[in-house]
């Protein structure tokens, strides 16, 4: 794993005998190529929704000894000439070049796309610790003394060190999402996901065997309600901890017990409740299990429409988180 290219970032790729020649038969290539592009347009949509926009390339290049699929160091540079250049889909007529430069001045291409990938790798080092993506359940769970991380104990006793933000990613991970490249997963046939931190000259890998391909290949049966007790709008007070903000989508990550409830404000912006961010806390609304396409009551999954949010923090605590 020490001989990546330094201009490559990052690789997804197969290993073992069924590939040492470099070859993967066309259909399963093919749907393996159709589940890198959700899954990394997955990950950028959640860094930036702008990556909606953008109709970009995966450049692909086999090698002896592994199939591969690899992400340049200078992906950026790759991501805005495919929006100038094939963004006709969003874009139209000689202003195609403006609007562009215009919607995506802003955009840092590259971090957002090594967040993304970061984002990638740490959802299935999770999924494979904790063994399971269907189930977004955490036992044993403890947070780290400033509250960035948390600290998380499998069946076997094993420990993993998740930054906070990971673990929200990871419960609002697409059971599926995985489905494509899990599928082909055989004892000789192992799934890689990688990225180089070329300033650090470290690798970052997770390894998907056998042992774990079951979990990326959900049960669809599964038909869990979570929380039923929590009945739609009905009014609520939860205690737990506050794991996350995200401005764009004006909500926060709320873990209640060893599970993490996506919560929005009823009026106003969640910067007023900027002091609660990585804290015990005391939630108070009301239940949300309206679909948010349809309007029809069946959500497995609550959401959390609040008033009040009350830190069990003491106060001097608060002020040194921010």
């Amino acid at each position: 794993m020490n001989d990546i290219d330094k201009e490559i970032f990052a690789q997804i790729k197969y290993e073992g005998n069924l590939v040492e020649d470099g070859y993967l038969d066309a259909k399963k290539a093919g749907e393996v190529l159709i589940g890198i592009d959700n899954i990394l347009r997955y990950f950028l949509y959640q860094e930036d929704k702008k990556f909606k926009k953008i109709d970009f390339e995966i450049p692909v290049r086999i090698k002896k000894g592994s199939w591969v699929t690899e992400f340049l160091a200078n992906y950026d540079a790759v991501l805005i000439k495919t929006a100038l250049t094939w963004g006709a889909s969003k874009y139209f007529g000689s202003a195609l070049s403006e609007m562009a430069k215009k919607d995506f001045k802003d955009v840092g291409f590259k971090d957002i796309f090594k967040k993304a990938f970061k984002g990638l790798t740490w959802v299935l080092k999770i999924a494979q610790h904790l063994g399971t993506l269907t189930k977004k359940k955490f036992d044993n769970l403890t947070f780290s003394k400033n509250s960035r991380y948390v600290i998380l104990i499998n069946n076997k006793n094993e420990k993993l060190e998740v930054p906070i933000e990971y673990l929200e990613l990871f419960a609002s991970c697409p059971d599926d999402l995985f489905i494509n490249l899990a599928r082909i997963i055989e004892d000789e046939r192992e799934l890689v996901v990688l990225y180089n931190d070329i300033e650090k000259e470290k690798q970052n890998y997770v390894k998907i065997g056998m042992d774990s391909k079951k979990i990326f290949i959900p049960n669809e049966e599964d038909d869990e309600i979570l929380f039923p007790d929590l009945i739609h709008d009905q009014f609520v007070e939860l205690e737990g901890h506050i794991t996350r903000g995200n401005e764009n989508s004006n909500t926060i990550g709320f873990m209640y017990q060893n599970h993490i409830l996506t919560c929005y404000p009823q009026k106003g912006n969640i910067k007023d409740f900027k002091n609660t961010l990585f804290t015990n806390c005391t939630i108070r609304g009301y239940v949300d299990r309206l679909h948010k396409k349809t309007g029809e009551i069946i959500e497995k999954r609550p959401r959390i429409k609040f008033l009040e949010i009350i830190s069990n923090e003491p106060e001097d605590r608060q002020k040194k988180l921010f």
